[in-house]
């Protein structure tokens, strides 16, 4: 399926900006040029948190910054491609040259890469049908490319905005692409000083900060009508056939660098596996506790997250409680099995209600035998997992089990408060083909989406 047709397609979400408002009053200009779309959608509540207000606005999400930016991109093909067809049928105030209309064609088909990227990493666009502050944006040369100066630097600020996200969370693609993609996005900006005559074309040296948030970026563009604005243009992809016959490097190519330096001095760790540092407190459980087996790789920096100092690893969640627990280094792990048995809607589900004790099951804290009953949550551990569990780390490490054991995707599993056991029979022996599910990761791709 096409991007276009996927676009069709798709379902605005509770995070949809806008709904279907009706065609709004246009210029004679526009109506002569049969190029009226829908008008852009009246908005909705989520508008309202994601632009926020003067006195702030809530944290956005990744999924927030991928949406945003899909739309933008969105934009950019449509108003390309008004503009590209008005130059063709003669409707601008003056003669286009062939090689102004060469760069115009391929700028519209590299926003189109742009926004097939985004929408690979689960990005969707806000809107479909876009507006004008003025109609002479496609119909005027000069009125076109000062807008496309005006817009390509809101959209490099809106990257340098998006990437102090993209680096907390660990994700050194994104980074990486955003200097890509914002690279290319100067070089319209260039020639677009350079039709207007502009000289010199490249007088900023370091790009200006405009934006804290993406959202301050979305509530620009609704502030200069390209969207819910004054004139109706046109829903994605505008007019005409993208035409990227002279376009290469179509996708981010290149190394994924880290996110992180590497900690100086002693004591420290850097783990070029995933970009980050290990240090002080944390480090040491890690290495007493379990190492790369028990929690893996770290996956971000330590950070504060509702009021506590964590950390995150592939397997686990670090939290910092100082003088709960002194001789664990102060240092607790999250409950991320409950979390994903919650997220999996699996609480319910037969594996989780509380069981009997087992036959040949002893309650735990009288001895251990073949299997243990925990009445704690009524579920009892044995066979392998329980040898894993003991020998392993037990209650402090994984928590009390919360299921019996049972399959999940092909696998026997069994969930414990902070963990999950899998089965992969030879896939390490002599810890009883016990392998520990990637619930840090999985905690995070959840909360980013």
């Amino acid at each position: 399926m096409s991007t276009h047709d996927r676009l069709a397609a798709m379902r605005l979400s509770r995070r949809s900006l806008f709904m279907a408002a009706g065609a709004l009053g246009a210029s004679a200009t526009l109506a002569q040029t049969g190029l009226l779309g829908r008008a852009a959608a009246a908005p909705v509540n989520k508008l309202q948190n994601l632009v926020g207000s003067s006195h702030g606005a809530p944290a956005e999400s990744l999924q927030d910054i991928l949406n945003i930016t899909a739309t933008t991109e969105a934009l950019d093909v449509t108003v390309l491609g008004v503009a590209i067809d008005n130059i063709k049928k003669g409707n601008f105030d003056q003669q286009i040259p062939d090689l102004v209309l060469n760069v115009l064609t391929a700028a519209r088909a590299q926003e189109q890469f742009h926004l097939e990227y985004f929408l690979s990493l689960g990005g969707q666009p806000l809107t479909q049908t876009f507006t004008l502050p003025d109609p002479s944006v496609v119909t005027t040369y000069n009125t076109l490319f000062s807008a496309l100066v005006a817009q390509e630097t809101r959209e490099i600020a809106n990257q340098l905005a998006a990437v102090a996200t993209y680096t907390a969370l660990g994700r050194a693609d994104i980074v990486k692409t955003t200097f890509q993609y914002a690279a290319e996005e100067a070089e319209h900006r260039l020639l677009s000083n350079y039709a207007l005559g502009t000289r010199p074309a490249n007088d900023v040296a370091f790009e200006k900060v405009l934006y804290q948030k993406s959202s301050d970026f979305l509530a620009d563009l609704y502030k200069v009508g390209l969207i819910n604005g004054p004139y109706p243009l046109a829903t994605y992809p505008g007019p005409g056939a993208i035409d990227a016959s002279n376009v290469i490097e179509r996708v981010p190519g290149g190394p994924i660098v880290a996110c992180a330096a590497p900690a100086q001095g002693a004591g420290s760790i850097f783990f070029p596996q995933t970009g980050h540092n290990l240090s002080h407190g944390f480090k040491s459980y890690w290495e007493m506790y379990g190492g790369l087996a028990i929690f893996g790789y770290p996956i971000t920096e330590e950070f504060i997250e509702e009021g506590a100092t964590v950390q995150y690893f592939e397997r686990a969640r670090f939290e910092w409680r100082p003088g709960s627990w002194p001789e664990r280094y102060d240092v607790e792990l999250g409950l991320l099995g409950d979390w994903v048995a919650t997220q999996r809607n699996l609480l319910s589900s037969a594996p989780f209600q509380h069981a009997g004790p087992s036959s040949d099951a002893v309650e735990w804290g009288n001895g251990w035998g073949s299997t243990i009953y925990f009445p704690q949550t009524g579920h009892n551990l044995g066979g392998g997992f329980g040898a894993y569990w003991k020998k392993y780390g037990g209650l402090a490490i994984f928590g009390y089990p919360i299921s019996e054991e049972f399959q999940e995707d092909g696998l026997t599993v069994q969930y414990f408060e902070r963990q999950r056991f899998e089965w992969h029979p030879g896939a390490w022996p002599e810890r009883f083909d016990v392998e520990l599910g990637l619930l840090g990761s999985e905690y995070l791709k959840a909360e980013s989406s």
